[in-house]
């Protein structure tokens, strides 16, 4: 199986990197506008893209405030069913380390999720750091 991994360095506190995370507002201000989730183990949540074209849909597996974030895929809109965003402060920081687990091959469909991933999660951290992330719609610029 292969894995996604990113490890990226976030100059802003982990609870505000974990609520970014988290909540249906932080979502739509890095990742999609098109978001629905509620911050609680069991949840359902959806986000659409280009128009809901691509739809994922997860389950809150697991929230460990200000540390860890694990969601299970839930459709088949990946290969791959695990989600995982693991927080650690460090003075004003905040290190995420980012996993997409379980692709059963290092294709195409995989490439695209690595390229993805790493544009949004870069959205983040400007989203953090500046105010102004790249949500879907306003990604047509990068993702092309």
């Amino acid at each position: 199986m292969q894995d996604i991994m990113h490890l990226i360095v976030i100059h802003a506190p982990s609870e505000r990197v974990y609520e970014a995370i988290t909540t249906v507002d932080g979502i739509r201000r890095w990742w999609t506008r098109d978001a629905e989730i509620e911050p609680k183990v069991g949840a359902a949540g959806e986000f659409g893209f280009n128009g809901k074209r691509f739809i994922a849909k997860v389950t809150v597996e697991e929230l460990i405030p200000v540390t860890r974030v694990r969601w299970k895929v839930a459709n088949l809109a990946w290969q791959a069913n695990d989600i995982e965003f693991n927080l650690r402060a460090e003075g004003n920081d905040t290190t995420l380390f980012f996993a997409h687990r379980g692709f059963p091959l290092a294709d195409e469909g995989f490439a695209s999720a690595t390229t993805r991933w790493g544009f949004y999660l870069l959205s983040l951290k400007r989203y953090l750091q500046s105010g102004k992330g790249t949500p879907n719609p306003e990604d047509s610029e990068g993702l092309g």
